[in-house]
């Protein structure tokens, strides 16, 4: 991989090479086209463990969208492209399967979940160096709910906000995804089998948060045993267009999986 930085600039494909942007990396990404044809690898001896790789790679990547779809109500928040820190992670997890064959290896968050507490969807401003205070939450699996408790927040005492924006307040998020096993499935989930997400009111960022209990509970109660329930928190920072209306602002705010259960 090679990254262009001034004079010379394109994107898209050309001759063998192509290239392309990320929001995260200054210049552009350049790739070589090329390799062995799939049907080599996917038939010669000379390649089982590619693939091998490439069908573990295929379930970290799909356990990594189950979780990316639990995180729908505080995705927005992340400041770069998280999505292969989650699945270099769902990797690790899947590591933990000790009884299946390689390349076949499942990812059981339901025995390794906690593996997914305090993952973070920010590398500049991360919820811990913005709320230096930690947030006390439970799970109770038998009622399909969480109770996540905010304590009183003082400005530059506990709480860092480095957005400029007058107005800020907190979004709670409670999901329930299962482990993925082999083969892989892809994601069954619709946004519109969310649980609705918990947010406070709007506070001042520049006056004391009085501390706040927030429970939720999953749509659907109890959820079954192998189903993994994914706590996510953020802030997201406003702008007042009226007394009564407030514009989320945007690439403000950050978010982290408070806790699993």
């Amino acid at each position: 991989m090679a990254i262009l930085k001034g004079g010379l600039d394109f994107i898209g494909p050309v001759g063998n090479m192509s290239s392309y942007k990320r929001r995260d990396m200054e210049g552009t990404i350049v790739r070589m086209k090329g390799g062995a044809s799939k049907k080599k690898i996917k038939t010669s001896p000379a390649f089982v463990r590619t693939r091998e790789n490439n069908s573990e790679f295929t379930g970290s990547a799909r356990a990594g969208s189950k979780i990316r779809w639990a995180l729908i109500y505080v995705r927005h928040l992340a400041d770069y492209n998280f999505t292969y820190t989650l699945n270099e992670l769902c990797s690790i997890i899947q590591k933990e399967d000790k009884t299946s064959i390689r390349g076949q290896r499942a990812i059981l968050l339901s025995q390794h979940g906690d593996m997914l507490e305090g993952f973070s969807l920010n590398k500049k401003n991360t919820f811990d160096n913005v709320v230096r205070h930690p947030l006390k939450c439970t799970v109770d699996r038998e009622t399909g709910s969480a109770v996540v408790q905010v304590p009183k927040l003082l400005p530059d005492i506990n709480i860092f906000l480095p957005w400029k924006a007058p107005l800020f307040r907190f979004v709670i998020s409670l999901q329930a995804i299962g482990d993925t096993e082999y083969n892989y499935p892809k994601l069954s989930f619709k946004d519109s089998d969310c649980t609705p997400a918990l947010y406070s009111e709007w506070h001042p960022s520049s006056e004391a948060c009085e501390g706040e209990r927030f429970e939720i509970k999953l749509d659907k109660g109890k959820p079954e045993d192998l189903m993994t329930m994914i706590v996510s928190v953020g802030i997201e920072m406003g702008m007042p267009l009226s007394n009564t209306v407030v514009n989320v602002v945007k690439y403000a705010g950050c978010a982290k999986i408070l806790t699993v259960g």
